[in-house]
């Protein structure tokens, strides 16, 4: 069966109007037009759905039924139209973003809030993991985007580079060490490092302890780079991290410093999943956020 919607739109004005003439000037066509998508119609059924009286068209008893299965058609054609344009208009519509924990509670929530206020009917759906994850959690359709660290990304994966971040030393706040002298790599050589992301170690391995190799037995993992702050503030050793996590300096008892020598710059991605077409509202997001990279982000001015 080939049924055609002008079929089923020229089948409705007509019942509504009781004639080929009005259903015509209704959908702008001539009345033969409309005359043979009834007929065709009529042929892909093998059943007539008019009986045509002089001038008027009566529906027959089979077109009598026929009449409100094609109107709910209809109306579910016309929503999902709306529903299309109100997600491309921006008045419906769900972003999924993935990003990692530290950077959801710092630098995301402002900027969240700008855009819902610009966007208030699209809703929000955060995945706050670890950095590691977010690579994954796109791949893996758990989030339409995420925002993190550079990480090794398969050919699926799109990566759109947004800024670079500097990475600081995260000292306990009681430590002489960054109060003098400036900080050099060497003069950590001997402190505990707290690591929580094995790609982040990596890429310190590959950058620094390549030459100043840290012993195995000074290190301690953990998942979050919240838990590696607590560590530190307690006193069990250090780590290197963003310099937006500044903003959790007091709370976890700890300061920042920079290493004046081999100074390390973080880039920072918009992952996405290659040739699938983002969502308006993900693309809305995206244009939202590059135009703010272009103007001071929330934790610059820490």
């Amino acid at each position: 069966m080939n049924i055609t919607l002008r079929q089923l739109h020229a089948f409705y004005e007509v019942a509504k109007t009781q004639s080929f003439t009005l259903a015509a000037r209704n959908m702008n066509l001539t009345q033969s037009a409309v005359s043979m998508l009834v007929r065709q119609l009529e042929a892909e059924y093998g059943l007539a759905l008019f009986d045509r009286v002089q001038r008027s068209a009566q529906l027959t008893e089979v077109g009598r039924q026929m009449l409100p299965v094609t109107e709910r058609m209809l109306e579910d054609l016309r929503q999902v139209h709306e529903g299309a344009e109100d997600l491309k208009a921006l008045r419906r519509g769900r972003l999924r973003i993935a990003v990692p924990q530290m950077l959801a509670c710092s630098w995301l929530p402002p900027l969240a809030a700008e855009f819902m206020a610009a966007f208030p009917d699209i809703g929000l759906h955060v995945m706050d993991t670890t950095g590691d994850r977010i690579v994954s959690a796109v791949q893996d359709n758990e989030a339409e985007i995420g925002i993190g660290p550079q990480r090794p990304a398969p050919a699926d994966i799109a990566a759109e580079p947004l800024w670079e971040e500097p990475i600081q030393i995260v000292l306990p706040r009681a430590s002489a060490l960054g109060d003098g002298a400036p900080l050099t790599w060497k003069d950590l050589r001997n402190e505990n490092w707290i690591q929580y992301s094995d790609d982040f170690t990596l890429y310190l391995e590959r950058a620094i302890w390549a030459e100043l190799p840290i012993p195995e037995a000074r290190t301690t993992s953990v998942r979050y780079l919240t838990t590696a702050l607590s560590f530190v503030g307690l006193g069990l050793g250090v780590t290197a991290a963003p310099q937006y996590a500044r903003s959790f300096a007091d709370q976890f008892a700890v300061k920042f410093a920079r290493v004046e020598t081999g100074r390390i710059m973080r880039a920072f991605y918009i992952y996405s999943r290659r040739n699938h077409s983002r969502s308006p509202a993900a693309n809305a997001f995206v244009s939202f956020l590059t135009h703010k990279i272009g103007s001071p982000l929330p934790f610059e001015s820490l």
